[in-house]
């Protein structure tokens, strides 16, 4: 009798270790499959985050494209248009990123895992709020009444004209625009009014100027194509009208004709523009400033930015033969690169149909 129940208990013994391996082998591809899910996601995710990140022109009515996301996964992403842009008001997106990842799973006959997340956006064109041709926050002084300064738009279509110059109506014990020699007149500047001065004094100029001259000089708020200390290394092409940064705090830099060029420039320190320099798109100067010669900006001047962080600028200065012109266009195009698809605060789905 011992032989035959010996052999039952191996034989229960037997289906009890199968049964247990069989649970294991079942329990690990469930974990497999919920972490090849949780991958796919993970994917799908990124995708769209990249897919954002990269579209740098105003989008059409569709577009798809794959997209790389470590050596074996991909996302699949779509953007499909909702709403076309009427005047002010921006198209509307939605995009679709189907993350696809072989990994994690318990087996390669299984399927690649799959998930899909989909998010709405609008398409945001750059902008700058322009007071005025020429924003001067700590004062302007012009020698003499010939030159340009001009808020009526040179773009030649049809837009509402800005001021010619803003500047705070008192400066220490001074006007904030002074025109010499007395009585000067006539007011050079032109434009919608001729001059803005309804900020009583510099901080209040400062606090209406919404350029976030902090971020620029300290937090990296733009990633430049040049970052310069003075003008050596200064651009040879401005094809693409690039952001140039020259960071010359304690160190005035002259820029004449052989820095002629169009972009975005930003110098943190005080500026002379002379003789023959021309820049089309936009000019922040965070110090002193001086416009000398036939100095020309076609676009946005903005100057004494430094005052916005506490610093003591004095009020910048303008020569005889200046031209300094509001160009909604030269903007536009300057300010191009920093279009972007803004994505809709809880408009996020991962629920999104495939069809």
């Amino acid at each position: 009798m011992s032989l035959p129940l010996v052999i039952l208990l191996m034989a229960i013994l037997a289906i009890a270790v199968t049964a247990g391996f069989a649970r294991v082998s079942e329990e690990r591809r469930i974990v497999g499959d919920q972490q090849a899910q949780v991958d796919a996601f993970a994917v799908a995710q990124s995708g769209l985050e990249r897919y954002v990140a990269l579209v740098d022109s105003t989008p059409g009515a569709f577009d798809s494209v794959a997209i790389p996301i470590g050596p074996d996964d991909t996302a699949f992403v779509a953007l499909f248009q909702i709403r076309a842009p009427v005047g002010a008001t921006p198209g509307m997106y939605v995009l679709r990123s189907r993350g696809v990842s072989h990994g994690g799973r318990f087996s390669f006959n299984t399927p690649a895992a799959q998930r899909t997340v989909a998010q709405y956006a609008t398409w945001q064109d750059a902008s700058m709020d322009v007071d005025a041709a020429w924003t001067s926050i700590g004062g302007l002084s012009k020698n003499g009444d010939t030159g340009t300064i001009s808020g009526n738009d040179a773009c030649g279509v049809p837009s509402s004209p800005v001021a010619g110059v803003m500047v705070p109506a008192h400066f220490n014990t001074y006007d904030g625009y002074r025109q010499a020699p007395p009585p000067g007149i006539p007011i050079v500047p032109q434009g919608s009014p001729q001059i803005n001065m309804t900020a009583l004094d510099s901080a209040s100029t400062a606090a209406v100027v919404s350029i976030d001259c902090n971020g620029i000089v300290n937090g990296g708020a733009l990633s430049p194509d040049y970052a310069l200390t003075s003008t050596s290394g200064w651009p040879v092409s401005f094809v693409d009208w690039p952001v140039v940064i020259v960071d010359n705090p304690g160190a005035p830099v002259t820029l004449d004709a052989t820095q002629t060029g169009q972009g975005v420039l930003i110098i943190t320190g005080d500026a002379t523009l002379d003789l023959n320099f021309t820049w089309a798109g936009v000019v922040l100067i965070g110090g002193y400033a001086m416009v000398r010669g036939n100095a020309s900006v076609q676009g946005a001047l903005v100057t004494g930015l430094n005052l916005k962080l506490g610093d003591d600028i004095g009020s910048a200065d303008a020569g005889t033969q200046l031209q300094v012109q509001y160009h909604s266009c030269n903007l536009a195009a300057a300010l191009a690169r920093f279009a972007h698809l803004q994505l809709v605060a809880n408009a996020w789905t991962d629920s999104w149909p495939e069809n």
